[in-house]
């Protein structure tokens, strides 16, 4: 799988986004169900927080290059 964060233009393709909203609500879940909670609220949990993180990613790599391209002019 491709790295869906690195891209030259900050925006991401529908399928990474799914690729990592399934990742992290399935993460959710499992370590819900191994807590013993609902895994419904697991995966809530998960989907969000990885749409949550994906986006701070995002957010980082595009203040970087602004900056070198600050930095190069």
């Amino acid at each position: 799988m491709k790295n869906p964060f690195k891209k030259s233009n900050t925006a991401l393709d529908i399928n990474n986004v799914g690729k990592i909203l399934s990742t992290g609500a399935a993460a959710g879940m499992a370590i819900a169900s191994f807590a013993g909670k609902k895994t419904n609220a697991g995966g809530i949990i998960g989907a969000g927080l990885s749409l949550l993180i994906g986006g701070l990613l995002v957010a980082l790599q595009e203040d970087d290059l602004s900056r070198n391209s600050n930095n190069n002019q």
